[in-house]
């Protein structure tokens, strides 16, 4: 039990004694700090370290330490290490422009849940950022409190508690099929180059970073596949999105045509790329999204998407010609199954009338050889 108490010794003038306190640490080893001229002294005292103990501070690190030197650990000794680049980048640039400027010199054993809290106020009263983004700070931020639990700095993470804000789905753009053709046709009229590159963004599902990094060897005329094993990052082959993203998609027979045809056309380079710029190295990816997509979709008077809504046109067009959702799932590289269909759910509703309508037959018949029972027994 922590408490104050009044410690007295016998010296050469007689008596003297102050005042002190004792609490049990965070590795519940009793200690005891004395040294104070009054009680009221020294139960403030003990009130702080109590305080200091429950956010999780080891008394025995460096008090000194703030949020952004426990940030610069953080990045050194784990981002650099086991974080794919595109993340490292992503995470620098969530602490440069957010997460610092707010708690970067606050000391770590300061921090609490309500500093969190504090910190998505701010954020949410700036009204820039979606709760989606504040989340992935928030995660951020757990991560670097993990980081520090495990290398002994604090006992325990603050953000541990944290809830997530509550996030507003995003309804996926779609091409109709109307619209596929439109594209299509506008891009081998007016943009013949870049006509392979779509064909096989709409019947793949590929994301962009790997279509940028397909070579030709990935690509198998003879058993109709494509090889996804490779991104492309700052004009670098890089590692997939996630382990379930390297898989071999099918691909139909006029795409096998259109690339054949572009194979013979395609510039060369020594990567060996399918879709190269005229140089032979990787697109440019903004140029490739503005003045090429979207140049597109408006002479075909498309409304604008994403290139990456092309990704969505492919799985809807799967879905709603009642391709099984697992093929849907393998063909996009999802990780599982409850991905694929938290997305796209909403795109099954033809295939759900359908099974009412198998229930309603099943019925019918029953019903029918009831009325024929009933006519045979009259």
């Amino acid at each position: 039990m922590a408490k104050a108490f009044k410690r007295k010794w016998k010296n050469s003038k007689g008596e003297g004694c102050n005042w002190a306190y004792s609490y049990k640490d965070t590795f519940s080893k009793r200690r005891t700090v004395s040294g104070f001229k009054t009680k009221v002294a020294a139960e403030k005292a003990l009130a702080e370290k109590l305080q200091e103990v429950e956010n999780g501070a080891n008394p025995e690190a460096n008090k000194t330490l703030t949020f952004r030197q426990l940030t610069d650990k953080y990045l050194k000794y784990h981002a650099e290490i086991y974080l794919r680049e595109s993340t490292y980048d992503t995470y620098t640039g969530f602490l440069n422009l957010h997460i610092l400027p707010v708690i970067g010199d606050m000391k770590v054993i300061e921090i609490t849940l309500n500093t969190i809290n504090e910190y998505i106020r701010i954020k949410q009263k700036e009204g820039k950022l979606t709760n989606c983004t504040i989340n992935k700070h928030l995660v951020l931020m757990k991560s670097i409190l993990n980081h520090a639990v495990d290398n002994g700095l604090i006992i325990r993470n603050p953000a541990d508690r944290l809830k997530k804000l509550k996030e507003e789905k995003i309804e996926q753009q779609c091409l109709t099929m109307d619209e596929v053709f439109a594209v299509l046709d506008t891009a081998k009229k007016h943009y013949p180059d870049f006509y392979p590159l779509l064909f096989t963004a709409i019947f793949t599902g590929m994301r962009l970073g790997e279509i940028r990094a397909l070579t030709w060897d990935r690509v198998n005329f003879v058993k109709g596949c494509i090889k996804v094993d490779r991104n492309v990052y700052k004009n670098k082959f890089t590692e997939p999105k996630t382990r379930t993203s390297k898989r071999e998609i099918n691909i139909p027979n006029d795409l096998i045509k259109v690339l054949k045809e572009w194979r013979l056309r395609c510039p060369n380079g020594e990567l060996n790329l399918v879709f190269p710029n005229e140089n032979g190295n990787f697109m440019d990816n903004h140029n490739l999204k503005k003045r090429k997509f979207k140049a597109i979709l408006r002479r075909a008077g498309v409304s604008i998407i994403r290139f990456h809504d092309l990704r969505h046109t492919f799985a809807s067009m799967l879905l709603a010609n009642d391709a099984q959702p697992k093929y849907v799932q393998h063909q996009m590289g999802h990780s599982s199954i409850k991905t694929t269909m938290d997305i796209y759910s909403h795109l099954m509703q033809e295939s759900h009338q359908n099974g009412v309508d198998t229930l309603n037959r099943i019925l019918a018949t029953r019903q029918g050889k009831n009325n024929q029972k009933t006519r045979n027994a009259v």
